[in-house]
This record gives structure tokens, sequence and C-alpha cells, in this order.
């Protein structure tokens, strides 16, 4: 086990930028209302201990705040997640991006459910620990006691619509 800090900023999207704020933070909101009522996603980092054997351990938490707002231009784009990882005192990297596809949907119907997807990514090398290297690789969101790439928002929830990210960190095995 290795001690983790994470912290995380959203650093782009794939449409057009000027229809959200937060760039550069850790919430990134959109839809054409007053700030306050705006969707958002939050990150937020964590300190934990994660296993190095490949078990799936928290990173951070994701959050989305699914308000109800007019249709965007654009309502299936990727926003772009750069996250710093320090392992115990001294070894700090900077991954990403990860990718989290949304789906805004019309709020009607028999699914109004906003749908989130991660695309799968796995980094190389991320930390050393006594003279081992290990891969960092995204899992999925843990929501509803499973992890899944897939991660269903409600409507207009009281409270944000919550999931943990979750990473597992296996040997490297590949050269150098």
């Amino acid at each position: 086990m290795v001690n983790v800090l994470t912290k995380g900023v959203w650093t782009g999207v794939d449409v057009d930028a000027s229809q959200f704020s937060g760039l550069q933070t850790n919430r990134l909101a959109w839809g054409a209302v007053d700030d306050a009522v705006k969707s958002a996603y939050v990150f937020e980092g964590s300190s934990t201990q994660v296993a190095l054997d490949g078990t799936p351990s928290m990173i951070g938490s994701f959050k989305h705040y699914n308000h109800v707002i007019p249709m965007p231009p654009h309502p299936v784009f990727t926003a772009e997640l750069t996250i710093t990882v320090a392992f115990g005192d001294k070894d700090r990297r900077t991954v990403g991006p990860l990718k989290f596809q949304h789906n805004e949907t019309p709020n009607v119907g028999p699914a109004p459910e906003d749908t989130v997807e991660l695309e799968p990514v796995k980094f190389d090398r991320v930390v050393q620990v006594d003279g081992n290297w290990y891969d960092m690789h995204i899992e999925g969101f843990l929501q509803y006691g499973e992890i899944s790439k897939h991660f269903t928002s409600q409507e207009d929830a009281e409270k944000p619509n919550t999931a943990e990210l979750r990473a597992s960190f296996t040997p490297y095995k590949g050269q150098g």
C-alpha cells in the first residue's frame, strides 16, 4: 500500500468552450442559465491508501449537478479531466486527460437521466515504489456498488449524483 493524494482540473471540452465556465478548476459548468443552477461536473480529489496489486482504489469523487437547463447547442460533448497524483511525500505526477463523454437529454420521456461514459485509459509508469514501476488503469465509477464506465445521473436531484472514481495500479510490464 502507498499513500496517494489526488486533485484534478477540467482542462478541455471538444465543443465551443465559450459554452462552459470553470475550465482549469475542479468545477466545469454549462447551461444558458444563472451560474447557481447550471449543470456541472465537480471532481474532488482524495487522500487515501492504494494497493499496488491491481485492486481498484478510490482516487477521487465525481459529482454531477444535473439541473434542468435549456438544451445546449451540442448536447453530446466530451469533457477532459487532468489529475495530479502525489505518491507519498515526494513523487508527483500529472496524468490525463481522462475523457468523460456527456449526453445531455431533453429532460422528458421515459429516460430523462443524463449519462456519462468514461473512455478507457491507462497511464504507463506512473509511480515507482521500492525500485519497481507501476501503471495506473482508470477502472471507472463506483456507483450503486458496481464499477462501470457508465454513469447515470438523475435529472434535477436534490443532491448531486455522486460516484467514486476508481483506479488500479499494476506492475509495469513494458520496456525500460
